[in-house]
């Protein structure tokens, strides 16, 4: 499993590396929408702000190890997401009710993840409130103990939360294919725009070009009839 999504991943990329080095921007536009690649995401890979244009997760695992590892890699993070899998891993072998909360599709570890950096934050802005400040400093730091952080870890697994990730996940899907749809407006639009204004500068140039020849026909006329 892990082997094919590192595949999928891969070919996905260096498929889109190729046709970036082809400037062919339009197949970069038809494999993010394949793939629910937002315009901007896809925009900065085609600038080359991005290096990769897929970075999500494409298939649905079968057991917790392969869940949490793929998610392990796609984020490689080793300082925090390694080790938050590493303990998920260590508790669903321990615990049955935690291997089957963590094998719901809608839960991940980058769900994850950012549910405790809002708990951190949450945490963070109660002591400065405490301390008489209005908020969290911009690069305000706050230690946690583990203990806490793998509270929150189990929180979020915990939490009944599928209907709100699913309706999340459905109108994240939709705002890619409406900007998208807007995009491709936009741009038949401007090359219509652009078609007629050549026709206009041609037959325009047609039409002085026959009154200039019309003009000169009368005026030989009139000199080869003096």
């Amino acid at each position: 499993m892990l082997e094919k999504l590192a595949k999928s991943i891969e070919e996905v990329n260096v498929l889109a590396e190729h046709y970036r080095t082809c400037q062919n921007v339009a197949a970069i536009e038809s494999l993010a929408k394949e793939c629910f690649i937002s315009k901007e995401d896809t925009d900065a890979f085609i600038a080359g702000k991005r290096k990769f244009l897929l970075k999500v997760l494409l298939t649905q695992s079968v057991s917790v190890t392969e869940k949490l590892t793929e998610e392990m890699l796609l984020l490689q993070d080793p300082g925090y997401a390694t080790v938050i899998g590493t303990y998920l891993l260590d508790l669903a072998r321990k615990d049955p009710v935690m291997k089957e909360v963590i094998l719901q599709p809608h839960k991940t570890l980058r769900h994850c993840i950012e549910y405790v950096h809002e708990k951190a934050y949450e945490t963070a802005l109660e002591k400065a409130k405490k301390e008489g400040k209005t908020g969290v400093g911009q690069n305000a730091g706050i230690a946690i103990g583990s203990t806490e952080v793998f509270a929150w870890v189990i929180d979020y697994y915990l939490l009944d939360d599928r209907k709100d990730m699913e309706k999340k996940a459905q109108e994240e899907k939709d705002t890619i294919k409406k900007a998208w749809k807007r995009a491709d407006s936009i741009r038949t639009l401007s090359a219509k725009s652009k078609d007629a204004d050549t026709k206009e500068r041609c037959f325009g140039r047609g039409k002085g070009g026959s009154k200039a020849s019309s003009a000169k026909e009368r005026r030989t006329g009139a000199a080869f009839f003096i």
